[in-house]
């Protein structure tokens, strides 16, 4: 190869004093070609280089009259805040210049921030339930089964049972009742703003679960809260028309004016 690379260089250079036909270029010729060639190429890579420099500076000039912009509007909110207004315009500049990035960016937060939880909330093995609606920013649980285990049926006499819980952060109600004397039960939760505390999370779950529950939405922002399935240490998120069975249990999902109802029925009873 280095032969025949030598050989086509030095037939290159070959002048027209030894061609009579005068049929190649001279090395006067064929020396300012090369430097010509030479010339354009580093001029247009010099160019392509300032364009992209000059772009930079382009987008960094932009990104700064941003950040000047972000600042000028939380110093505007603080400056013309009463006392009173303060906890309102810091909710407001929170969700406003905070969360929306924060939906974007939910997997970093997840792999960054330490993980405290010493127990955790919804491992396998914690509920004395087969179906369990989970609070993710409380940690609280609540059996969406129709039956305790342990108790039989026909000891339930027709009694109804109701279960109230309420999220200070994602301002989520919940409301269970259940019928075990009819075989069926409802759970009626009333959302808030939708937001998840990731901090409160890695304080009540383990990095397996909090995965776990990201897998169940393709890692997009999780609702507050999920479906767990305690057997099988699945998550569910709250879905429209969504339908499914967790043991015993076949739980269908319903979305009404902005809240949704879970419908509970024992297995044998839809069948």
């Amino acid at each position: 190869m280095w032969e025949r690379i030598k050989k086509n260089w030095d037939a290159f250079w070959i002048g027209d004093e030894h061609d009579d036909s005068k049929k190649h270029l001279s090395q006067s010729d064929k020396r300012s070609l090369l430097y010509g060639y030479f010339i354009i190429g580093t001029l247009t890579v010099a160019f392509v280089i300032f364009l992209i420099k000059m772009n930079g500076i382009r987008i960094n000039r932009r990104n700064d009259e941003a950040m000047e912009e972000l600042l000028n509007m939380v110093i505007s909110y603080v400056e013309s805040a009463t006392e009173d207004e303060y906890d309102e315009i810091a909710q407001t500049i929170r969700h406003d210049l905070v969360f929306h990035k924060y939906e974007k960016d939910i997997e970093k937060y997840i792999r960054y921030i330490p993980n405290t939880s010493e127990k955790c909330r919804a491992c396998r093995g914690i509920y004395p339930a087969q179906a369990v609606l989970v609070s993710l920013n409380t940690g609280e649980s609540y059996s969406l089964d129709l039956f305790e285990q342990g108790i039989e049926p026909e000891e339930y006499q027709g009694n109804t049972l109701l279960t109230y819980g309420y999220d200070e952060i994602s301002q989520t109600s919940i409301h269970i009742s259940k019928s075990p004397g009819e075989n069926k039960g409802l759970a009626e939760i009333e959302r808030g703003n939708g937001i998840v505390n990731i901090h409160r999370m890695k304080r009540l779950f383990c990095d397996d679960c909090i995965r776990a529950m990201l897998d169940t939405v393709e890692h997009q922002l999780i609702g507050e809260p999920v479906i767990c399935d305690t057997k099988k240490n699945t998550f569910y998120p709250l879905e429209d028309e969504s339908k499914a069975q967790i043991g015993d249990y076949a739980l269908e999902t319903e979305y009404k004016d902005g809240d949704y109802e879970i419908a509970v029925k024992s297995v044998n009873e839809t069948e």
